[in-house]
């Protein structure tokens, strides 16, 4: 009678922990699926980029290369690392790099997320900027051509050019000459910018053997990258401030015997990617410091600049400068 008894209570217990056991199950409602959490957007295939000069624009649409799991709204924000290479606008996943004219590499960071917490992913990539070629050389009948071949590279003020004055100034007679702006001898030709506010640079080539008879002749230069804010045909010296740009010429003395000067606000030059040239008449120069126009002998002839600045800076690339038939 015991040994039955207890037999029940054993199966009893069995049967209930079979219950406990089933009734654990059913309140279990998982269907065995993986929890799936929240992925950050992911970059891929980014690579570096070499642009040839006179690109302009280039367009990189950041949609190619960021993938979210989710399939979440993601926004964009870069950091440019050098301004002088390139400049950078943003508009959605759309990125459009600018030229400015200078050779180099910068550095760009790509942040991408899609608004989660701690969903902020970044990358970088290189943008580099081939260096600008001078132009072709002058092949025509040149009386003095100047075309910064086998020059060292750098900036004048650190390696003066042979037969040239670079001198710069304030407008109150402040000589300061490598603080302001650049001129730079690059692949043998010149780039020269101009954005120091109040000042101006003067640059001139003198004849070894003096004066010369250029009469019938132009003056004739190349240039490329052309930027430049609204020239007003006013001088440094003027009342009104001005921003300008001439050539000239004169004779050794200083107007022993006469010279002329030609405005850049006359020339209607437009920016341009390639190589372009300018040749004018001497014969239609202007008076320069009241002396006749005559070019019957020159001694000097040279490049004034004046009135560019931070904001608005005078930018271009010069070469075969000089006199020819």
């Amino acid at each position: 009678m015991k040994t039955n008894q207890y037999l029940n209570y054993i199966g009893g217990l069995l049967l209930s922990l079979s219950l406990l056991l089933l009734a654990a199950c059913g309140d279990d409602d998982s269907s065995g699926a993986p929890v799936v959490i929240n992925q950050p957007p992911v970059i891929s295939g980014l690579s570096d980029i070499t642009l040839s000069p006179g690109f302009e624009t280039y367009e990189l649409d950041f949609a190619n290369y960021v993938s979210d799991q989710e399939g979440e709204i993601i926004t964009y924000s870069i950091v440019n690392s050098d301004e002088t290479v390139v400049t950078l606008n943003l508009a959605g996943s759309l990125l459009t790099i600018t030229e400015v004219g200078n050779p180099g590499s910068s550095s760009i960071t790509v942040t991408a997320t899609d608004g989660q917490d701690n969903h902020e992913v970044s990358e970088n990539f290189t943008v580099t900027v081939e260096a600008i070629s001078g132009a072709a050389d002058y092949t025509g009948n040149a009386a003095v051509m100047f075309d910064f071949n086998g020059l060292t590279e750098g900036s004048i003020f650190d390696n003066s050019l042979p037969g040239w004055l670079f001198e710069g100034s304030t407008a109150d007679g402040e000589y300061n000459a490598a603080e302001i702006g650049s001129i730079v001898v690059e692949n043998d030709h010149l780039s020269i910018i101009h954005n120091v506010d109040s000042t101006y640079i003067w640059s001139e080539m003198v004849f070894e053997d003096g004066n010369q008879d250029f009469t019938g002749k132009k003056f004739r230069f190349d240039y490329r990258f052309y930027t430049v804010p609204n020239l007003n045909d006013m001088h440094w010296e003027d009342e009104t401030p001005g921003v300008d740009m001439q050539i000239y010429y004169i004779d050794a003395g200083w107007g022993d015997v006469g010279g002329g000067q030609y405005r850049f606000s006359a020339m209607d030059l437009e920016y341009s990617d390639d190589w372009q040239s300018v040749e004018i008449p001497l014969s239609e120069f202007e008076s320069l410091w009241e002396n006749p126009v005559d070019a019957s002998a020159v001694g000097i002839i040279g490049l004034e600049i004046w009135g560019g600045t931070a904001s608005a800076p005078i930018s271009f690339r010069i070469d075969n400068f000089g006199i020819v038939d």
